[in-house]
């Protein structure tokens, strides 16, 4: 034990090796108001925490679940890398934990959910969904209600309702466009030699990805 002490202090002297360093835990999950406009009242178990007016300093939100009522204005509120956007008349809650995100929407106007590869999740009155993040899948399951899944063109709308799971990209896909290759049409003589003219054409658009639809198997409750 005690060359193996001697030796650990050599490490951390000359590697700065620690071999009793304990491993750092990732940073707990974190809600966070990234822009609001009119007056939204922030509220915890039924009673009002806070209403924040125009002019007002934005908050930094300490807890992992808030319900946010909109008395007018928008609110923006970043859930997990996802965006989650309300007007007027919008009651809804945000619920986050390591790799998973629920957005609850109670009685009301509809909520918007943009998520990290672009794809947009409108939820209606008394809707809930649930987002699980598995290596390169975002799984969005419908808890109650129904929810407008569109890809990030707009195109591709689909409605996924209680019960079903919708499998979209965790993350933005890039798309690298291939060389296009010069193309080279001919020009009419007209008694001297002409040099050819070369005519780029386009790059055909790239092909976003679909999503796939699901049943779901068990369905876990909706968040307080």
């Amino acid at each position: 034990m005690k060359f193996t002490n001697v030796f650990a202090a050599v490490l951390v002297t000359i590697f700065g090796v620690n071999l009793y360093a304990q491993p750092v835990a990732p940073a707990p999950a974190k809600l966070k108001i990234t822009k609001i406009t009119g007056t939204v009242n922030i509220m915890k178990d039924g009673a009002v925490l806070m209403t924040l007016k125009p002019g007002d300093a934005i908050p930094e939100l300490t807890d992992n679940s808030a319900t946010f009522a909109v008395v007018d204005g928008t609110i923006e509120v970043e859930a997990n890398g996802k965006m989650v956007s309300a007007a007027t008349g919008s009651s809804f809650t945000v619920s986050i934990t390591e790799g998973q995100a629920n957005v609850a929407v109670g009685a009301g106007t509809p909520v918007a959910i943009k998520t990290e590869s672009g794809h947009n999740i409108i939820l209606t009155a008394n809707s809930e969904v649930k987002m699980v993040r598995t290596n390169g899948t975002l799984a969005i399951s419908v808890v109650t209600g129904n929810a407008v899944i569109t890809n990030a063109s707009g195109g591709a709308s689909q409605t996924v309702t209680a019960g079903q799971t919708a499998s979209v990209p965790a993350a933005l896909v890039p798309v690298t466009a291939a060389p296009v290759a010069p193309v080279i049409k001919p020009v009419a003589k007209t008694g001297e030699v002409d040099a050819p003219v070369v005519v780029v054409e386009p790059p055909v658009s790239p092909v976003i990805p679909t999503e796939t639809i699901q049943e779901a198997g068990t369905v876990s409750g909706s968040n307080p």
